[in-house]
């Protein structure tokens, strides 16, 4: 099944191409807008992969947690592209696509700032994915704890933004490392119900939440 990969959930860009394996995929991790790259990018894979976009079954992208203005760029494309060409789109939490590079019990994490972080556990294997602790803003407290209860391996993308100390593994989110997963294990979402999952309140509905109370 020809898919489209598409995250876009932070400052890196990932972008894949598969037919059941990986045809071609682009990683970029520069200091540019998602709004600038991301069309370009898409075009680009799908040339180096000799997929035409009336050719796709499916568009898989990460929805969040992550980045505000990231992920509506992303979760627009995806949209876009989906009406345009009459084809499903699945979500993914974006902790995932931290976390499948690895094997084993892995805790991936977000610096959400001010102490706290996006977060979730997964035992990851070739095959797919338990989830043990749902996606989640947590405490950095909370989080290291359930490190320590499971054991678990740090997977981050923060380095100068990072606003508690945390040991792990630095990585680059690659979606293309979901390919070969279980399908079973994507959410199929209706285009016109697909969201980002921001996992907290965006400053506007903090502000309208506040002015109702």
């Amino acid at each position: 099944m020809k898919s489209l990969y598409i995250d876009t959930s932070n400052r890196a860009l990932s972008v894949a191409v598969s037919d059941d394996v990986l045809l071609a995929e682009i990683n970029i991790n520069v200091k540019r807008t998602h709004s600038e790259t991301l069309m370009p990018v898409i075009n680009e894979v799908l040339k180096l992969a000799n997929v035409d976009k009336s050719e796709l079954e499916r568009i898989i992208v990460a929805n969040g947690p992550g980045s505000y203005t990231g992920l509506r760029i992303g979760v627009t494309v995806a949209k876009t592209l989906a009406f345009s060409i009459n084809i499903p789109i699945y979500t993914v939490s974006s902790l995932l696509v931290l976390a499948a590079s690895y094997r084993g019990v892995v805790a991936p994490m977000m610096d959400a700032r001010r102490g706290n972080c996006f977060s979730a556990i997964y035992d990851v294997d070739q095959n797919g994915y338990d989830v043990l602790e749902e996606p989640k803003l947590r405490t950095g407290k909370e989080y290291s704890d359930l490190v320590l209860k499971y054991g678990a391996v740090i997977v981050h993308n923060t380095l100068e933004t990072q606003s508690f100390e945390v040991d792990g593994v630095h990585t680059t989110p690659r979606i293309s490392s979901l390919i070969g997963m279980d399908d079973d294990l994507l959410t199929k979402v209706d285009a016109h119900d697909v969201v980002p999952d921001y996992l907290r309140l965006t400053e506007a509905e903090r502000n309208w939440k506040n002015n109702q109370s």
